[in-house]
């Protein structure tokens, strides 16, 4: 996966600077010359990601790693990740660096899958996306983390596209027609245009006034149904890409499933990972 490596270098050597800023006081008590073996292993079941990540740590240290699976695998309790080899003192220094990396991001592919399985067995043709809603400084990892599970990655930043939300629609009196208009004079052509509706009669405005994404936002999965029926009956619905988003849970996912829009979206994703994966590192 072609993620930035120069921006994920740099970060994991912030990393780095944050969890020890001149030396680790602790493992003083370890001979500096000292070299180990140890692995890194699940303590759970889940899927893992965070391994490119995790090599690019113990590269900077100068450790050996030999990785046992590849990333976005599926994993059980116990299974080895990677084994370590090299001074002592620089596997503990990257220790919880990388444990917190793999951690997190697993969380997320394995939220992420989870979601995908339940759209497998609905058997709609819908796709599950992540938002921005990320932690800052931290979202390439948490997008391909994502992006690991399966999970489309939405926009990465301000600059990807227009989504134009309630806050720009006030601005503009709730003129969908006016603002639609005025979005398309001042970007590019490159540029597709999105934008939030929150009452159900909108999607026709925001269809013939040349949105090419509609955002169902916070609606009930009935009023989702009547957005995407009002589209069918006036011609409209393959002109638009229809994505549900707001108030999405893996409790009602599926009753939002049934109306088959084109993408559900959910921050939950990456900011409250339902789906659990822990790991240790243990010496030999």
């Amino acid at each position: 996966m072609s993620y930035n490596k120069i921006v994920i270098e740099q970060k994991i050597r912030e990393f780095l600077q944050e969890d020890c800023m001149f030396i680790d006081v602790s493992s003083k008590v370890i001979p500096e010359n000292a070299n180990s073996s140890a692995k890194i292993l699940t303590k759970s079941a889940g899927y893992v990601s965070g391994l490119e990540e995790l090599k690019l740590l113990y590269k900077f240290l100068n450790i050996s790693t030999t990785f046992k699976i590849e990333d976005g695998a599926e994993v059980n309790k116990g299974d080895i990740i990677v084994e370590l080899k090299g001074n002592t003192r620089d596997i503990l220094l990257g220790e919880r660096v990388g444990l917190n990396l793999i951690t997190h991001m697993s969380a997320i592919t394995t939220t992420a899958r989870r979601y995908v399985k339940l759209i497998k067995n609905s058997g709609k043709k819908v796709k599950i996306a992540c938002t921005r809603k990320t932690t800052p400084g931290f979202r390439i990892f948490e997008k391909k983390a994502a992006e690991l599970g399966q999970a489309d990655v939405h926009r990465f930043s301000l600059d990807d596209m227009v989504l134009l939300k309630d806050t720009h629609l006030r601005y503009y009196n709730g003129n969908i027609e006016k603002l639609l208009k005025e979005a398309k004079r001042r970007n590019s052509f490159s540029k597709k245009i999105e934008i939030e509706i929150e009452k159900v009669n909108d999607v026709l405005t925001a269809a013939k006034n040349g949105a090419d994404i509609i955002m169902l936002d916070n609606m009930s999965p009935d009023q989702v149904e009547d957005a995407i029926n009002l589209l069918k009956k006036h011609n409209l619905r393959d002109n638009v890409i229809v994505e549900v988003s707001g108030g999405i849970t893996q409790e009602n996912f599926v009753d939002y499933l049934l109306s088959e829009p084109d993408v559900i979206s959910s921050g939950l994703i990456t900011q409250f990972p339902s789906e659990q994966v822990d790991f240790s590192l243990r010496f030999d």
